[in-house]
């Protein structure tokens, strides 16, 4: 089992994993960059060593970055459209020299020109990349799923399947669910019957091969609101049944974990024991938490 939280990389990538470690995680999600800016420093060589050498002596697992909240792959305004892809493709390069294998992003949103449109500018930007980087393939381009707000594109595993069957090296990319974005879209994971088929609707239309990473994140806004809200795992409208079933069931206990919760690492450490726990079969009380109010 890879249990882990989006950790802090605020003085270089390097400093990650002992983050990761102190508070108990055995995977880790990171932003490469500042991701509320275009422009970015470089990652140099000593920091892609250093990071290297950090995640084995951490003994952490799997690493997942997530791309920045600017890029929309799915606009067709040219300017933007432009930045989108070069951001997008600096992040497949950072990924790279790092040594990061997955790369997790959201697949954009059409801003009014309709969902065909969007789906496909969506899968040109990931086929130009493909072609443009064939010897990248050690990172792998992670879609996940998102809760629908306003035009965003990938609400629906239909959606995500639509995207994927448009790629030409489908093989390149893997699905991550976020728990809460699949709640506030239509997912009723919250119970046991919409848990079997959430998983059912997605062996179907994308096939559990292709899931790769779950964000798992309680719900601050109810079911099908489409609204983008992250709580505390077990507060909020999912509850924690949910949240047992993803660490026992043999489609989802083994992937990477991320949590994504506004609970800041102290808080982080606290859940990974919880989830540990419930994983083992124990019926522990849920910790009690400061909600640090972030919504990653």
């Amino acid at each position: 089992m890879q249990l882990g939280a989006h950790v802090s990389a605020a003085g270089g990538p390097q400093n990650a994993p002992e983050r990761g470690r102190e508070i108990g995680c055995d995977c880790i999600q990171i932003f490469t960059r500042n991701q509320r800016q275009w422009r970015v420093k470089p990652i140099s060589d000593d920091e892609a060593t250093a990071f290297r050498a950090h995640r084995e002596a951490c003994g952490i697992g799997s690493v997942m970055s997530h791309a920045s909240y600017l890029l929309n792959l799915g606009t067709t305004d040219p300017e933007k459209f432009a930045k989108s892809y070069g951001g997008f493709e600096q992040e497949l390069l950072r990924c790279h020299k790092l040594g990061v294998e997955l790369l997790n992003f959201h697949p954009g949103a059409h801003v009014g020109k309709g969902v065909e449109i969007g789906i496909s500018q969506i899968a040109q930007a990931l086929n130009e990349i493909c072609r443009a980087h064939p010897d990248k393939t050690d990172v792998c381009l992670v879609l996940e799923n998102v809760a629908g707000q306003g035009t965003t594109l990938g609400r629906s595993f239909e959606e995500l399947r639509e995207i994927i069957d448009r790629v030409e090296q489908p093989e390149r990319l893997g699905v991550c669910v976020d728990t809460a974005h699949a709640f506030a879209a239509g997912y009723a994971i919250h119970t046991e019957e919409g848990w079997e088929a959430t998983w059912e609707a997605f062996d179907r239309l994308l096939g559990m091969d292709r899931l790769v990473a779950l964000h798992l994140n309680d719900s601050k806004v109810p079911y099908e609101s489409r609204k983008d809200r992250h709580a505390l795992i077990g507060r909020g409208e999912i509850g924690p049944d949910a949240f047992r079933r993803v660490v026992t069931d043999p489609r989802t206990r083994d992937l990477p974990m991320f949590l994504e919760t506004p609970a800041g690492p102290e808080g982080w450490a606290r859940e990974i024991e919880w989830l540990r726990a419930a994983a083992r079969g124990e019926n522990l009380p849920l910790p009690e938490i400061e909600d640090a109010g972030v919504n990653l």
